[in-house]
């Protein structure tokens, strides 16, 4: 396993030779990995730090812990040895331990139980010896927890239309690795057009296109490391009509109609207008005026006749006055 060592040889070596010449006390070594350590969460850990140094009694063993969104700068103190005494002030002070205790024998090591998530991050291994001509050494480890994905959130589209388009997302919160997602229709009997599914195995995107009836059921999506997997589920529904195609097809349809009504309603009024207007301007045989000939009077025979005699004639006597002229003449004789 490949080791980080503060400060390097040359010089720890430069300074040896320092504090040979002139009595000064050894420098401090420290190696730890520099690779990431892992480990499956709820599990045991054990995080390497060797140091070379001639102990005594200002010996001092410190570690560190930063989270893994904090710089290694800011870590905060979780354990420390000094005066023969162990101390472990952080949190995590119950699931802490030394692999030697006390480490006065080279070897540091803290080993770290019951592993959880929040655990992920740098820890960082200091030892100071003073009288320590050239300083103190320390170390870096990076650790990450392993973890299988949590159970994912399923999300999108749940009503769509034929034709139309739809969108499911699928994501899990924990998970390292990162987690892989694949989307599967759950008691399919008939394949789907593998052109009309896009997924993205590493986002949990898919993406449904040119809906048909057949798209409608339950799709499940699984997020998987090889830690473990969880999935969720998620309904689509596609309709067979559009229902605003429907409302709008009627709307347009009894416009129309309404629109055809009036318009023959028009026409109709139109033309019976006209039609009166017609009856009323053509003469009919029954029909008097003041200026026209009697029946039975033509008039040739009204132009032959003198335009006086009208005047002239005699109303012809009737029987019953000539009746009665006479009876006036007997009285009188």
């Amino acid at each position: 396993m490949a080791r980080t060592r503060l400060p390097s040889p040359p010089l720890c070596c430069l300074a040896l030779t320092f504090s040979a010449l002139f009595g000064a006390g050894p420098c401090v070594e420290v190696t730890v990995p520099q690779d990431p350590v892992m480990q499956e969460r709820g599990s045991s850990v054990e995080l390497p730090c060797h140091y070379k140094t001639s102990v005594d009694k200002n010996f001092m063993l410190e570690w560190r812990f930063a989270p893994a969104s904090i710089a290694p700068e800011q870590g905060k103190q979780i354990l420390y040895f000094t005066n023969d005494k162990l101390y472990k002030p952080g949190s995590q002070a119950e699931r802490l331990s030394l692999l030697h205790d006390p480490p006065t024998m080279g070897d540091a090591t803290l080993q770290l139980a019951n592993i959880r998530a929040s655990d992920n991050g740098t820890y960082i291994c200091e030892v100071n010896n003073p009288p320590d001509f050239y300083g103190s050494g320390s170390g870096l480890i990076h650790f990450t927890v392993l973890m299988p994905p949590s159970t994912p959130v399923c999300k999108g589209t749940e009503y769509a239309r034929i034709g139309g388009d739809a969108t499911l997302t699928c994501s899990s919160v924990e998970g390292v690795p990162s987690p892989i997602y694949a989307w599967s229709r759950v008691d399919s009997k008939t394949s789907l057009p593998l052109a009309s599914m896009v997924q993205d195995d590493q986002t949990g995107k898919l993406q449904l296109t040119n809906l048909s009836l057949a798209f409608s059921g339950t799709y499940q999506c699984v997020a998987s490391n090889q830690f473990g997997h969880a999935s969720c589920q998620v309904t689509v529904n596609v309709s067979g009509t559009a229902e605003a195609g429907v409302i709008a097809g009627a709307v347009i349809g009894v416009l129309l109609a309404l629109l055809l009504l009036g318009a023959a309603a028009l026409y109709l009024f139109w033309y019976r207008k006209k039609d009166k207007k017609e009856s009323q301007s053509t003469y009919t045989g029954n029909e008097i005026r003041e200026d026209d000939t009697a029946p039975g009077i033509s008039d040739t025979s009204l132009q032959r006749q003198d335009p006086g005699s009208r005047f002239l004639e005699q109303p012809v006597s009737r029987p019953e006055s000539a009746s009665t002229t006479k009876s006036r003449l007997n009285m009188v004789v």
